[in-house]
């Protein structure tokens, strides 16, 4: 199956989320792209370019996967757009559990049923890390 994955977010994130990811798998069998909005920037402008490739494709074969950073911001907004093609994923509050799951564990074409699941997975990994006092035993 052919996937693209798109990683769009305000400032660096996206790129530096590209990076670790594939320092973390190496060689992806995806296309993997990251999209930074800048100040003076419109993530529209992006949605454009990213939509003539998706409408380009007649097969519609491609998954289109997109990462957003937050959800009901600007960039996601501007990515749910490309949701009226049915080839296209939009997850919104992006962290790496959840591009390593896309990238690694969920070869196959996603479904809803698989979107959730990545979802609770990613939120899985979120986690408070505290110290514990230790205990001296005596012996």
């Amino acid at each position: 199956m052919e996937r693209k994955i798109v990683i769009a977010s305000h400032g660096n994130y996206s790129q530096g989320l590209a990076h670790a990811g594939n320092m973390i798998c190496g060689d992806l069998p995806y296309e993997l792209e990251a999209y930074t909005l800048l100040p003076g920037m419109s993530a529209d402008d992006f949605v454009e370019k990213l939509e003539k490739e998706i409408s380009s494709d007649v097969s519609a074969e491609k998954e289109y996967v997109i990462l957003t950073d937050l959800f009901g911001a600007s960039v996601c907004s501007a990515m749910c757009q490309l949701l009226k093609y049915e080839n296209v994923k939009v997850f919104a509050g992006t962290n790496l559990n959840l591009l390593l799951m896309v990238c690694i564990e969920y070869t196959q074409k996603i479904g809803e049923k698989e979107a959730h699941e990545i979802v609770e997975k990613a939120r899985e990994g979120i986690r408070y890390v505290q110290l514990s006092p230790m205990i001296e035993e005596e012996f």
